[in-house]
């Protein structure tokens, strides 16, 4: 799952109905919160500076007159471990290589759906959560995870935990994306795969280690916990599923 403190959110739009919109979308956001908002580069900027605790900022690239890269490029040069996602209209070559120089993390083009907003936070949200828990030595599985954009084990039969099979993950995956956005039970699972409740609850806890899904539970009238689960990351889903 991620990390138990949220990741800390910055907006930077001059557009008040795309800077309400992406604060709405990041609402809906498992490991995130918003820290801040800001209007141009420069109020950006003082806000970096009084809060060291900012982990994303979700920048535009047409400031009034002023260029949102501006902003990615003074973060580099601080060295600030923060990621950059650009949520932007500009959809140039140029802008789209000065992004690239600049390492920025994603990029997004407006108009946008709400799962690409999603996939490009869940991203950076996992790889933060992944860096934050690895020691002083980084194996190649972790490295893969972090540079390529996919998870450790993401379906192969070799990177598995003991006593998992690709096979069953994909079918697992695949049941899982059936449910989209909505929350589902171990019970349902079992019954769309054929699987016994046993064998999908071990997939459940693989996929959310990998963070592509979420887990949740409250007491029901006898006291016992009752598990829900819902889709956290689709690609990741996606890419366990095969597909």
């Amino acid at each position: 799952m991620f990390a138990s403190q949220p990741a800390q959110v910055m907006i930077v739009e001059d557009d008040p109905m795309v800077m309400k919109l992406n604060v709405e979308y990041l609402a809906r956001i498992e490991g995130a919160a918003l820290a801040a908002q800001a209007v141009d580069v420069a109020s950006a900027q003082r806000l970096l500076e009084e809060n060291e605790e900012i982990d994303i900022v979700l920048l535009d690239v047409y400031l009034g007159g002023q260029s949102g890269l501006t902003l990615a490029r003074w973060l580099g040069q601080r060295q600030r471990d923060v990621d950059v996602i650009l949520i932007t209209a500009a959809s140039e070559a140029e802008a789209v290589r000065s992004a690239r120089r600049l390492r920025v993390s994603d990029y997004l083009v407006k108009p946008f759906e709400f799962e690409r907003f999603r996939q490009a936070l869940s991203d950076c949200i996992r790889q933060r959560a992944v860096l934050a828990r690895v020691d002083d030595q980084v194996d190649q599985r972790t490295l893969d995870g972090l540079f390529r954009l996919q998870p450790s084990g993401s379906g192969r039969h070799g990177d598995l935990p003991k006593g998992l099979t690709s096979h069953s993950l994909a079918q697992v995956a695949e049941a899982v994306l059936q449910f989209a956005d909505a929350p589902f039970t171990t019970e349902a699972l079992a019954e769309g795969t054929g699987m016994s409740r046993v064998s999908v609850r071990k997939y459940l806890k693989y996929l959310i280690e990998l963070q592509a899904i979420s887990e949740s539970f409250a007491y029901g009238q006898i006291g016992r916990p009752s598990f829900t689960y819902q889709s956290l990351d689709r690609r990741l889903l996606e890419r366990c599923a095969g597909r």
